[in-house]
């Protein structure tokens, strides 16, 4: 492990880029040691970079994991979460903080729970620009026809493409503005559906084309329900096409670097590069994320790129957690009195702090969508709150059913082996930390009233699956 020395000769306001990688889970990185070579361009980049190898997230899917990155706070101290699904106006985020600091603040992204209809828009003088400039009306014919030209042409993706077109022109206007910048770069890649660019397809199985591969059940509502069946075989097309997919990712974030490489603005930015959650692809008998704490989908990617002559360039083998991230670009400015900063759950990666213990939380979900499409079904697996405590060794996750589970992640670091009856002192041990961290915070109180997603929301988010 490289140790991370830290200068007080950095520019007072770097440019902060913030680049999030929605489902891209650390163990299928080959920048974090995975056996196919998926991330190539973010292994030569981050040997410029502070590599975070056990970076947690404490959440499992996108709304509350993206609300503790912008807010610095675990999900129940936020409250924005699966029974709860706003941001509460008090709470400021990291473009609010980051736009009195005199930043411009823009946003790129179309995850329809970081937006407007969760409050998570709040700070950003642009959010989706351009795209805004279309009339809504207009914006499903665009898509459509956006979508069947790149089908045509073997280049459809999930968003990565329009996106680094919109960042490109954001770059070029920002060239000439001699304010810093704070720019947010949500790529849809590499959550499901998996459909890469046909000359990205790569690792299928042999014997298996990607016209077969993509007749693949998808849909991960009816394999928890046993609806449909799935193999091994399929789980194994699905990897491929999943991998496939970060690799596709891989050179639409090397292009945005070229982008800040060639305008000379490199040096005195600082990017982060990270996942709001990893996926399961059939491990742990779950897919896609929620429902569960694994590191499946809580150990994900943390590279950053700190300004020339911040920190020296190295991987940090303890923990660390997404949360972090706003205070230590808080820190970096100068901000570590203010009443904002000590009220943040994390840490300035930058300082001698550490996380002894890690946490991560699964508010009981909404689970209507089994209820509407296949009723009757026993969804009580799935019918609980989570919290999880996790030290560099152990993992303890407390259910509100009372199922426990404890893993000794050195032994069996895929955690397949539940050892709470071998090991009860080590459980009892978490369950005291886990339960005094509970009580060290005040939970977030829901709001009366929380705004309704739009019908144009809705229709996407039932074409994705999430609602019927």
């Amino acid at each position: 492990m490289s140790s991370i020395s830290v200068s007080q000769t950095t520019a007072k306001r770097p440019n902060i880029i913030l680049i999030v990688m929605d489902a891209a889970r650390a163990s299928s990185l080959s920048c974090y040691g995975y056996h196919r070579p998926t991330t190539p361009n973010l292994e030569r980049f981050a040997e410029r970079c502070v590599v975070y190898e056990t970076a947690i997230s404490p959440a499992g899917w996108s709304l509350p994991s993206h609300a503790s990155i912008f807010t610095g706070l675990y999900p129940s101290r936020h409250g924005a979460h699966d029974q709860h699904k706003y941001l509460r106006p008090e709470i400021p985020t990291m473009a609010e903080l980051l736009r009195s600091w005199g930043y411009r603040t823009l946003a790129f992204c179309h995850n329809l729970y970081v937006g407007a209809g969760t409050g998570l828009d709040r700070g950003f003088e642009e959010f989706n620009p351009g795209v805004e400039r279309v009339p809504p009306p207009l914006r499903r014919v665009v898509r459509r026809v956006e979508s069947g030209v790149a089908v045509l042409r073997g280049l459809r993706d999930s968003g990565a493409r329009s996106a680094n077109k919109q960042v490109s022109a954001a770059l070029r206007r920002l060239q000439a503005d001699e304010q810093p910048f704070f720019m947010f770069v949500h790529y849809e890649e590499p959550h499901a559906p998996y459909r890469p660019p046909r000359k990205y397809t790569r690792y299928l199985p042999d014997g298996v084309p990607p016209e077969e591969a993509q007749r693949v059940n998808q849909d991960r509502w009816k394999y928890l329900s046993g609806a449909v069946p799935m193999d091994g075989r399929d789980f194994d097309i699905l990897t491929a096409l999943y991998d496939s997919e970060i690799t596709y990712l891989d050179t639409r974030v090397a292009q945005l670097l070229r982008w800040l490489e060639e305008s000379g603005v490199l040096d005195q930015t600082m990017v982060i590069i990270t996942a709001d959650h990893g996926e399961n692809v059939g491990d742990h008998q779950m897919m896609g994320h929620a429902y569960c704490l694994y590191d499946t989908l809580v150990h994900v990617p943390l590279i950053i790129h700190y300004p020339r002559g911040t920190a020296t360039p190295g991987r940090v083998e303890h923990q660390v957690q997404t949360l972090d991230s706003l205070p230590t670009i808080l820190a970096m400015l100068g901000d570590t009195s203010s009443e904002v900063y000590r009220s943040l759950q994390g840490y300035d990666l930058l300082s001698s702090s550490r996380h002894d213990f890690t946490f991560a939380e699964q508010a009981k979900p909404d689970l209507s969508i089994f209820h509407e499409r296949f009723p009757g079904m026993d969804v009580s697996r799935y019918d609980r709150d989570l919290k999880m405590v996790r030290t560099d060794r152990y993992k303890y996750i407390w259910s509100s059913d009372g199922d426990l589970e404890l893993y000794d992640l050195q032994a069996d670091p895929e955690e397949q082996c539940n050892t709470i009856r071998e090991h009860p002192g080590v459980a009892e041990d978490l369950d005291r930390h886990l339960m005094a961290w509970c009580d060290s915070f005040e939970a977030a109180t829901p709001l009366d009233e929380v705004p309704e997603f739009d019908e144009q929301v809705k229709d996407r988010l039932r074409a994705l699956g999430y609602l019927e």
